[in-house]
């Protein structure tokens, strides 16, 4: 079948989503949002989808139809009209179909709801060449859990027509599945949008490799690729259609160019510098069972952390190197190819990232998660509360200080004089007081230098360089923001404060000019670190995963939206982005190294992305 010229006519799509229900009997569903954001991004863009895109969220009943109506009376000619729903389906007492909206209630679907005959009659009077929906919805109120729909109502039948093409997520008498969620912040696309997203952005849907994906390409790669990964869902495809629909090109990849030839006509050889100098490709190995902390590079081995476990994969080979079970969860310390944790009795443990093999221990029992390896010393805490210093290389003790009462709340970072430590007075029995100092406290060679006591509860959000070290306060119940204190690290005196306007959505990140961070509601904030003065403010897709991550002059952040994205660290000025959805990981980030950005994806796979 011969496809439309992708350049033919107006290109339109309509992506409706709605994921928050009012009515207790329709649960929410977190797919739709990033379904619709990603799907847009692709759809949107000029070298990809060539669509001129409408999202429309969690909207109303009078908006959506609206909406629909303009949408398709609008067209004529060689026009496309895209139409895509993601969310819950309703089938009435006389078996007719209909999508519900945030305020549905589903046992009066026939005014609370959108009707699959309400767009049946509007595509009829629509008067484009090409009209094609993609439906990833359910069809009753009753789900297990993580399902989108039920058995019943016949997608094809109820809105395909002649000259009208339907793509459903699976057939009347199968479910379709959301995606695999970490937790209520970190939503997956769906198990069917996720693969036709899949199919556009890689460019895999071209299966004749003309450089453009079809529609029927793109049913076929994902009915395959579903069947592939055992997922218990059979897409459907319904009307009739004279030609193959174009929906989207696929990015061309830059050819390599050809050697010159010398002055003898042969073509020189590539010599072992330039086959170095030569970019690299992306990859992906898998490394944990599912979420997981964000990659560590050590001696040349990537290491991601799971609770109990951690997964060596070796840069040079990706091979995975035998795992590493740990007795306690926290995150332990790297340092030149070896892994620092509590061992069995909680006494410090020294193990071969490689071999997986023990190497050396030290009789101190020490706290899990607050060790820490900065400017070759290695920092612990021992369980009565004494902060240690030792050698990494042999565990040889360096110096021990009493934190006199103080209980550690964080592993210790180093500055240029001091190894610094979050500390918290523990609370007096009866007393009626329930904040008595949290504070950053400086050591140095065995001894207190200074401390700092903050004027509220810190939060476990803070970051150190030479230059200042900057602290989050934990925001007071009825406070939507949080307060930001810089302190000089040579004395702990207060530098400036700054108020965000939300809460933190991570960690931040400091260099010696700026401090970044990302917050609740979708900002990236840059501050003069300074003068606590905002450098630039942009809106991201979505909540950040992580901790943003800075390489020279540029920065790159993960959000929700599943977007690992790059900017320009001075300017704020958007320079790319990628798809990946990533594990979340508040204090952690991916890793850059000779310009690759490793990074652990939501299912717990290692990602390699040329930069």
């Amino acid at each position: 079948m011969t496809a439309q010229p992708i350049g033919n006519g107006n290109r339109g799509a309509l992506l409706i989503g709605t994921g928050t229900y009012d009515h207790p009997e329709l649960p929410a569903l977190r797919s739709p949002e990033v379904d619709c954001t990603r799907l847009a991004t692709l759809l949107r863009d000029p070298k990809i989808g060539a669509f001129e895109v409408q999202t429309l969220i969690d909207a109303d009943r009078a908006s959506l139809e609206r909406a629909v109506g303009e949408f398709f009376l609008s067209a004529w000619g060689d026009d496309v009209r895209l139409l895509y729903i993601s969310g819950h389906g309703i089938v009435s007492r006389n078996d007719k179909l209909h999508f519900a909206i945030r305020q549905t209630d589903p046992h009066r679907p026939a005014y609370t709801t959108i009707s699959a005959a309400f767009i049946h009659e509007v595509m009829d009077e629509c008067r484009a060449r090409s009209i094609v929906v993609i439906l990833d919805c359910c069809y009753s109120g009753l789900f297990l859990s993580g399902a989108k729909g039920d058995e019943s109502a016949r997608f094809e039948e109820a809105l395909a027509g002649q000259g009208r093409v339907v793509i459903t997520a699976g057939t009347r008498s199968q479910r379709a599945w959301e995606g695999e969620h970490l937790d209520a912040e970190t939503p997956a696309p769906s198990l069917f949008t996720g693969v036709l997203i899949e199919g556009i952005s890689t460019g895999a849907a071209d299966l004749n490799g003309d450089g453009v994906v079809t529609l029927h390409e793109l049913y076929r790669f994902t009915c395959e690729r579903l069947h592939q990964e055992g997922v218990a869902q059979t897409p459907r495809i319904g009307g009739e259609m004279q030609y193959d629909i174009a929906l989207a090109k696929v990015r061309k990849q830059r050819k390599p160019r050809a050697s010159r030839p010398d002055r003898t006509g042969s073509r020189t050889r590539t010599s072992a510098g330039s086959r170095a100098q030569r970019k690299p490709e992306p990859w992906q190995a898998r490394a944990a069972l599912g979420p997981a902390r964000q990659p560590i590079l050590s001696a040349g081995v990537l290491v991601v952390h799971e609770p109990y476990k951690l997964h060596a994969i070796d840069l040079e080979s990706r091979q995975r190197l035998p795992l590493i079970k740990m007795w306690y969860p926290g995150s332990p310390a790297l340092y030149g190819g070896a892994a620092y944790f509590p061992g069995k009795g909680g006494h410090l443990q020294m193990t071969d990232l490689r071999t997986g093999k023990h190497r050396a221990s030290h009789p101190v029992a020490i706290r899990d998660g607050l060790l820490g390896v900065s400017k070759d010393v290695l920092y612990a805490t021992s369980q009565d509360g004494t902060l240690h210093a030792f050698s990494p290389s042999t565990l040889r003790l360096l110096w021990s200080v009493t934190t006199d009462g103080l209980t550690l709340t964080s592993p210790p970072q180093t500055t240029a004089k001091y190894a610094l430590f979050s500390a918290a007075v523990p609370p007096i029995s009866g007393a009626t007081a329930s904040f008595s100092g949290d504070r950053i406290v400086a050591v140095t060679d065995g001894r207190v230098a200074w401390s700092y006591q903050a004027e509220a509860p810190l939060s476990p959000d803070w970051a150190a360089t030479d230059n200042g070290i900057y602290m989050a306060l934990q925001p007071e119940k009825s406070l939507t923001c949080q307060r930001i204190v810089a302190v000089n690290p040579e004395n702990g005196r207060p530098l400036w404060w700054f108020d965000t306007a939300a809460l933190l959505a991570s960690t931040p990140v400091a260099t010696d000019e700026v401090l970044l961070f990302g917050d609740m509601e979708h900002r990236l904030v840059a501050l003069d670190t300074n003068t606590g003065t905002v450098l630039w403010e942009k809106k991201t897709d979505g909540r950040l995963l992580s901790r943003p991550t800075v390489e020279g002059g540029t920065l790159f952040t993960a959000d929700r939206a599943a977007k690992l994205v790059r900017w320009n660290l001075l300017t704020g000025r958007k320079v790319r982005s990628y798809d990946l959805l990533l594990s979340p990981d508040r204090q952690g980030f991916p890793t850059i190294s000779d310009g690759v950005v490793y990074a652990t994806g939501a299912r717990g796979d290692l990602h390699a992305l040329p930069v």
